[in-house]
């Protein structure tokens, strides 16, 4: 403002005194060289004001760039959270496909146990197959079981208790077990059986449930076995036609699992924890079983 009060007054002077026509040399040069000091100045002011407009433009740029940093920031760390559960899900893939793989190619059992199984089935060659790779032991159901019955027979209930003996190493002592029951296609026909077990499906469920019965009462604990059976669905063998079956596909198969018993489990059911009965608990009547002498053993009615 004061530069442009002088630079107004030089101005008025000037008017002044050219109105008035009568100035002199040194008056007029003064009043020049005041003009060209405060248009100097004003000069200066703009340029001073130019310098304050680009700081200011250069602080606002400044404050812009924080803001986008922020941003940037905030965006780098959703994308470094991301990037962690991606890792996570990653290593989870990689053990659920490990546990797949377990699962499809189960690792061969320890030296011992493969040892010890293959003396029990060199004792009941007769009764027992052995598959390592699978870690699979194979009781054949004709010398297992009566035909039409569920219950072990003694010499089966004597191979099953030294089969839990080797269960229960250190070596594979948590390791799961499952007991699978197999029939062929010959369906139930005797009366007395089809009370209890009217179906193949029923009579593989069955058997499995009695030989991990003896298991049981071997010390095998109750939380390593699982049972189930599969009827005819499952053959190892070619069925003879007309529904006369196949020896081999009567069975019950036993797998010593890669898997262990899951530690920490919490039981919430009052009782829960009582040792569950062994078999169904569907009342039997025995069968007695009544030999066949003009009849295969393969078209025995069971």
């Amino acid at each position: 403002m004061t530069v442009l009060r002088m630079l107004v007054l030089v101005v008025l002077g000037s008017f002044l005194i050219g109105a008035t026509g009568c100035v002199s040399t040194s008056q007029y040069k003064e009043l020049q060289t005041a003009f060209d000091q405060a248009r100097a100045q004003l000069a200066e002011a703009e340029n001073d004001s130019n310098r304050k407009s680009a700081r200011i433009k250069a602080l606002e740029d400044q404050i812009a760039e924080m803001k986008r940093l922020i941003d940037a920031g905030a965006g780098a760390a959703i994308k470094a959270e991301r990037d962690l559960l991606a890792k996570q899900l990653a290593e989870l893939q990689k053990k659920f496909d490990e546990l797949m793989a377990a699962a499809a190619n189960p690792a061969q059992l320890p030296t011992a146990i493969s040892d010890a199984l293959r003396k029990l089935v060199e004792q009941y060659p007769e009764m027992l197959e052995f598959d390592e790779r699978q870690g699979l032991v194979r009781f054949k159901s004709d010398l297992t079981f009566a035909l039409g019955s569920t219950e072990v027979a003694p010499r089966a209930k004597e191979a099953l208790a030294k089969f839990a003996h080797i269960l229960n190493n250190a070596l594979i002592a948590k390791k799961e077990i499952t007991v699978m029951g197999h029939t062929d296609d010959v369906p139930i026909r005797r009366a007395g059986t089809m009370q209890v077990n009217p179906t193949n499906w029923v009579l593989s469920t069955n058997r499995a449930w009695s030989v991990t019965d003896v298991l049981h009462k071997n010390g095998v604990a109750v939380d390593r076995v699982n049972a189930a059976g599969w009827g005819d669905q499952r053959p190892i063998a070619p069925n003879a036609a007309g529904k006369r079956g196949n020896e081999k596909n009567r069975r019950v198969d036993i797998y010593i699992r890669p898997t262990e018993v899951p530690e920490g489990i919490t039981v919430s059911t009052p009782g829960a924890t009582a040792r569950p009965a062994a078999r169904p608990a569907t009342p039997r009547t025995p069968v007695p079983v009544t030999p066949y002498t003009d009849v295969e053993p393969e078209l025995m009615p069971r």
